[in-house]
């Protein structure tokens, strides 16, 4: 996006970059903490991650008031405008990202009374939480930079977590029908893979979003038509 003959509009730019940037990073902190917290079974780092989910709700509203004022003050026109826009949505998408990392804490909370011998399983998810935690620091830092190439290449790896994931389900199923014991421990780790795979899906969101800047269109994939 080109400088603005007014400062403060610039300003008024980077402010949302900024509020934007600090929400990646507070998601890529949930997530990770959160498979952290499934990995050593930690009930009370769990109970961080979800506790942080408020402090990312209340960046959200304050980068929501900013855009509107911006709006409001600037009427942008044309890229400026897809910019504000694509940068509310953002940080819709970011929101619910740290919704679904704050779901993953609650439900290893709830496996505290469970034997757990489903190691394989478990170590899928954590592969699936690596890529997507990945995936927010590069799908953010694209933003910032309005990096289009970056964005189609992002877009594509939520193709890898779904693959991942149908794997993780097929999985959990053979095993849970193997051993009715496993059920309610296995319901939960599907929940969990769930809410790694819907990260994916707002990920892709946010890719779509930095195309849309770009160049108007709605959707990425016409990039490869």
């Amino acid at each position: 996006m080109e400088a603005h003959i007014v400062k403060s509009y610039d300003d008024e730019i980077n402010q949302l970059n900024t509020q934007i940037s600090a929400m990646g990073a507070s998601c890529e902190w949930q997530l990770a903490k959160a498979l952290k917290a499934l990995e050593n079974m930690d009930v009370r780092l769990a109970e961080e991650v979800i506790k942080e989910d408020v402090n990312l709700n209340a960046l959200y509203k304050e980068l929501e008031e900013n855009a509107v004022m911006l709006l409001a003050k600037r009427t942008p026109l044309a890229a400026d405008l897809r910019y504000i826009l694509a940068a509310m949505r953002t940080g819709s998408e970011l929101e619910r990202i740290g919704d679904y990392a704050a779901n993953i804490a609650r439900r290893v909370t709830e496996l505290g009374g469970c034997e757990l011998t489903l190691e394989a399983p478990i170590a899928l998810i954590q592969e699936i939480g690596v890529l997507a935690r990945r995936m927010i620091t590069d799908v953010v830092d694209a933003f910032l930079k309005q990096n289009v190439e970056s964005a189609l290449e992002i877009w594509h790896r939520d193709d890898v977590i779904d693959r991942k994931f149908a794997r993780l389900m097929t999985d959990l199923r053979a095993s849970m029908n193997e051993d009715t014991s496993v059920v309610d421990c296995g319901t939960l780790l599907i929940f969990m893979g769930r809410c790694l795979e819907r990260i994916g899906d707002h990920i892709t969101n946010i890719a779509e979003g930095i195309y849309y800047i770009e160049t108007g269109e709605t959707y990425i994939g016409t990039l490869e038509t």
